[in-house]
């Protein structure tokens, strides 16, 4: 679709998560957290899929880094 002929038009997480996974994803609300939980749920998959995408990947690069060995100021005396 991104590489079709024609005017650019962006793709929708929803979209992108349909393609992927097969069906259109459905929130439960039944009491209020769960409707909370719904409504971020649906501004997210009415995002542009490029934006979600990216931020979940920064996140997950952020947090799976490889990280230096920290050196102790205080050593252990005996």
């Amino acid at each position: 679709m991104a590489l079709g002929t024609g005017a650019y038009s962006g793709l929708a997480t929803v979209d992108v998560w349909t393609l992927l996974v097969g069906q259109t994803p459905s929130f439960a609300t039944q009491n209020d957290s769960q409707q909370t939980l719904a409504s971020v749920g649906v501004g997210l998959m009415a995002m542009p899929a490029w934006v979600a995408f990216g931020a979940i990947g920064f996140v997950l690069l952020h947090a799976c880094r490889k990280r230096r060995v920290r050196r102790r100021a205080f050593h252990r005396v005996l």
